[in-house]
């Protein structure tokens, strides 16, 4: 993953994921059943992910996808890396 300097200091992402609310929710299982149903459809799959994604975590949708995934599957030879130098903030 690429390192971002701004005036000498590292750049660390932050992601807060918002609290769970039902609209939320139904967004997102609404995406997900969009990518289980239409399955011949795999072009699309992309995109209904990040929608899906997106109603539950913006600021984690917004990521790359490499820094997004990296969030969640850190490299263990990466001895710098704790959750890929990014903050994840739960809620409350």
């Amino acid at each position: 993953m690429p390192v971002v300097l701004i005036d000498g200091v590292e750049y660390v992402p932050k992601v807060e994921v918002p609290e769970l609310t039902n609209e939320r929710l139904y967004q997102c299982l609404a995406s997900l059943t969009e990518i289980q149903y239409f399955n011949g459809q795999i072009h699309k799959h992309r995109c209904w992910a990040w929608e899906a994604l997106n109603s539950l975590a913006p600021d984690l949708a917004n990521l790359s996808s490499e820094e997004a995934y990296d969030l969640f599957h850190p490299d263990p030879h990466d001895s710098r890396m704790v959750r890929n130098d990014c903050i994840l903030l739960k809620p409350g």
